[in-house]
């Protein structure tokens, strides 16, 4: 060019300023010939962000087209990872390493960061030496493995939000001009409304995905309230008809299509063998679970599953419901039928136990009454009993709650129960006062689930007369077997009878219990001028030796042998039985002290 100008015979200083012109034209035309590109890159990128499809394939175009025109060793795009705003790379051109592809930059670190936390452009002409944001090892390998120098980077933000950043990086010292930067962030503006629609769109496919499984729950739920509410009908027109709790259990059965057993509160079947059922520990663990949340709950054993329902009273679990758990739709049923069946079977409960309790307080107050009852009073309560009262029983109840409904309900119409402070009192006409009474504390030892009740079985009664001395006699009894050892069972008063004399206040006490076994030999005695009772005495002195006996009474051997015989022949019992020959013993020592003591009084008084 400038040959041609010199052969022109141009001045050389025109020659300059012409040749500085071409110059200057030639790069505002380089200039706009790149520009055009870059606007190509751009609206291309603009036409496919306006029918998005895929917005992957859109968005690693957009990065192949920013790498092209800034003219870079890599570009990539990095996206905000996580709440705590950590930013990964999603997409990258020019990369060699794979560990730069996936790279994870820490909030708080790196040059990502920055751009992130100041939504503003930033480049660093070396990286190792940057020191506008703190560094972090794993990220200054994975760029020195990459063999990057010089970062530009520019933010992805939609208002007020950061979406992530894009980078044009060179592996040697740069220093990025304006025009790079403007061309990035140009990029960076459409990669954001990329990702803005694409999260957009997300959301909205998420939000009618979730109104449409709202709608069939609410169809399935207004489904499952119909049914749920005419079984509460069908329920509450069997409570109104004397319906018991086994009554509501069948009709929820039948409504169900499924098995479905009523449970009492320790977790038994009330009207069903236990068969099918989970574990009673299984049980209990879920009815608390369903007392807690005032819900069903699930028992899942031996890949069975079960729902289960409380029945609640004011101030505990009166029992519960238990189905068998189906398939989905069903169980959307089942579960608020139960519930209702549950709330249902506390009514039918309270109803019941309010009658119970009446009852049981009525016929309570009989018994206290028979035994308070001063003797003019006897007879007229007498006429109240339906049954004659033939026996009765004292069972030990300290410090436990609720004995009295269950005693109740066991002995039903046999006889009456009635509390006194810790004992519970039973007066009742059975074959087997003893069997009847083990029965009843078996029934409150498993209810109140304490091994150790016990209970004493009083002995035959010939009248009510006899109810209130025998009601004692059975509490003092019950004194007895603690000291002893004795818990957890059932004992017979009569066990007792040599230690009544020793614990009784009544006066009369030793005398009736001397009556009692040697009544009938003392009144042979009377008669016939004998001394049956005398020679007894020395019999048990002797050790029970007949030689030892005559010695002492100065008889003979054969006399001794035949008043023995016609004592074994007036009282009744055993003599082969070493319990009954040591009553017997007892009551003839104190018959010999009372005569002693009495005859000691006597001379007292004459001298």
């Amino acid at each position: 060019m400038a040959q041609l100008l010199a052969h022109a015979d141009v001045a050389a200083t025109e020659a300059e300023e012409l040749l500085a012109s071409v110059r200057e034209s030639q790069q505002s035309t380089a200039r706009l010939r790149r520009r055009a590109a870059e606007l190509e890159a751009l609206f291309s990128t603009a036409r496919e962000l306006v029918r998005l499809q895929d917005v992957t394939d859109v968005l690693r175009r957009l990065v192949e087209r920013a790498h092209e025109l800034m003219g870079t060793d890599v570009t990539y795009l990095s996206e905000v990872d996580n709440e705590s705003g950590d930013l990964r790379v999603r997409y990258s051109a020019g990369t060699v390493t794979p560990e730069f592809r996936d790279l994870v930059v820490p909030a708080g670190f790196g040059l990502a960061t920055m751009v992130a936390s100041t939504r503003e452009p930033a480049w660093v002409r070396e990286y190792a030496r940057m020191g506008e944001a703190p560094h972090d090892p794993t990220i200054d390998a994975a760029v020195e493995r990459e063999g990057l120098v010089s970062f530009l980077g520019v933010p992805l933000a939609v208002g007020d939000q950061v979406l992530g950043a894009l980078f044009a990086c060179n592996r040697f010292a740069h220093d990025f001009i304006p025009d790079q930067v403007l061309l990035l962030s140009a990029f960076a503006d459409h990669a954001a409304s990329v990702l803005h629609s694409a999260r957009v769109l997300a959301e909205s496919a998420a939000a009618r995905a979730r109104a449409e499984d709202a709608y069939r729950e609410l169809e399935s739920h207004v489904a499952a309230t119909h049914v749920a509410s005419s079984v509460h009908e069908e329920l509450t027109a069997a409570v109104m008809s004397g319906g018991t709790v086994v009554d509501l259990v069948a009709t929820v059965s039948d409504r169900l299509g499924r098995r479905v057993w009523a449970l009492d509160e320790t977790g038994r079947p009330l009207d069903a063998p236990s068969s099918g059922l989970p574990s009673r520990r299984a049980l209990a663990d879920a009815m608390r679970e369903s007392q807690a949340s005032g819900h069903a709950a699930t028992i899942v054993e031996d890949r069975r599953h079960w729902i289960v329902v409380a029945i609640l009273g004011a101030d505990r679990v009166l029992g519960a419901m238990v189905a068998e758990e189906g398939d989905a739709p069903a169980d959307a049923v089942a579960r608020p039928t139960l519930e209702r069946a549950a709330h249902v079977a506390a009514l039918v409960s309270f109803k019941r136990d309010a009658v119970t309790a009446l009852r049981v307080q009525r016929r309570a107050r009989l018994l206290l009454g028979l035994l308070d009852a001063p003797e003019g009073r006897l007879s007229e309560l007498s006429a109240e009993l339906a049954t004659p009262i033939t026996a009765c029983a004292v069972i030990d109840v300290r410090g436990r709650d609720r004995a009295l409904p269950v005693a109740a309900d066991t002995v039903g119409d046999d006889g009456l129960v009635a509390q006194r402070e810790h004992h519970l009192i039973i007066a009742w006409a059975v074959p087997d006062p003893a069997a009847a009474t083990e029965r009843v504390r078996r029934a409150l030892a498993d209810h109140l689930r304490d091994s150790e009740v016990t209970a004493v079985a009083g002995p035959d009664l010939a009248g009510v007369a006899e109810l209130h001395n025998a009601v004692d006699r059975a509490a003092r009894d019950i004194r007895f077997l603690a000291p002893l050892g004795i818990t957890g069972a059932t004992v017979r008063s009569d066990a007792f009878a040599p230690y009544h004399v020793l614990t009784s206040a009544e006066p009369e006490t030793a005398a009736r219990y001397v009556d009692d076994l040697l009544g009938r030999v003392r009144a042979w005695d009377t008669r016939r001028g004998t001394a049956l009772v005398e020679t007894l005495a020395t019999y048990f002195d002797s050790g029970e030796s007949r030689q030892g006996a005559a010695a002492a009474l100065r008889v003979h051997t054969n006399t001794v042998q035949q008043r023995l015989e016609r004592i074994w022949s007036l009282i009744d019992g055993d003599w082969n039985d070493p319990e009954f020959r040591f009553r017997v013993q007892a009551a003839v020592r104190l018959d010999r002290l009372r005569r002693t003591l009495v005859g000691g009084d006597e001379t007292r008084s004459s001298g």
